[in-house]
């Protein structure tokens, strides 16, 4: 079976929520993955569920935000309640992220992360960039894949990784036995979170999406990308480039 190409609502965050899902379906990408913000479009079940049924594709994940969301809580009751949430749209990946660096992981991972999974619905903790210069890590940051070996489902964000300063194809080794979720993007590894188009930077990502369609990778490749590359505010230009990216990433999958 095909690993599902998805299109991550995010990457066009000036855009409502309707507008990108239809785009996504109209460029022909498998399924979305909703990025939850600040606006209850992206947090209310019924709404979600009628748009996928409108435009015929599914919410195949959901991204908490990393701050505030539309309930206004802390991170992780807000990652208690996207996993509920998750469960009443079909049961898809929640993407976790880990807390800040220098903050417990174990802890963490005990508490809100698990009482997430008990849910029911897959919740992959996402590889962070590596934290900015002069900041002493004296814990875990998971921008290393030997810190999020451990802790179950992980989803792993290429564009994180080069901001990292680790190889992408070592990343994928050392965690490939626990992903279940891809951010795909690029990076011109010259520093900083990127999220550049596949292909316009210096990513060997033919190589790790090769890699990914010939295992038994049981996730999708959600397209996570800056809304600037796509071409936005320009409608014609966006749909082209989206067109190209699901066609190299579906290219890259067939090796």
């Amino acid at each position: 079976m095909a690993v599902p190409v998805v299109f991550s609502t995010g990457s066009l965050h000036p855009f409502g929520l309707d507008r990108v899902y239809g785009w996504a379906a109209e460029a022909g990408f498998d399924g979305v993955e909703v990025m939850m913000d600040e606006r209850w479009d992206t947090h209310q079940h019924a709404y979600i569920n009628e748009l996928s049924e409108r435009h015929g594709i599914p919410v195949v994940a959901l991204h908490p935000p990393i701050y505030r969301s539309a309930w206004r809580l802390g991170t992780e009751e807000t990652l208690i309640r996207s996993a509920r949430l998750a469960g009443k749209i079909g049961g898809p990946v929640v993407v976790a992220h880990p807390p800040p660096p220098g903050r417990p992981l174990a802890r963490w991972s005990a508490g809100a992360l698990a009482e997430a999974r008990g849910f029911g619905v897959p919740v992959a903790v996402e590889n962070m960039p590596k934290p900015d210069r002069g900041f002493t890590v004296r814990r875990k940051s998971c921008h290393r894949p030997e810190h999020l070996l451990g802790l179950g489902d992980v989803t792993i964000d290429t564009s994180h990784v080069g901001a990292s300063g680790v190889e992408l194809m070592e990343f994928w080794e050392g965690l490939k036995d626990q992903l279940r979720h891809v951010h795909l993007s690029d990076s011109d590894l010259s520093g900083g979170d990127q999220h550049r188009l596949p292909g316009k930077g210096k990513l060997p990502l033919r190589e790790f999406l090769a890699g990914i369609g010939g295992s038994a990778y049981p996730g999708a490749i959600s397209l996570e990308l800056k809304p600037w590359p796509l071409g936005t505010p320009h409608p014609e230009v966006i749909m082209e480039r989206m067109k190209t990216a699901l066609e190299f990433t579906r290219e890259g999958l067939d090796g």
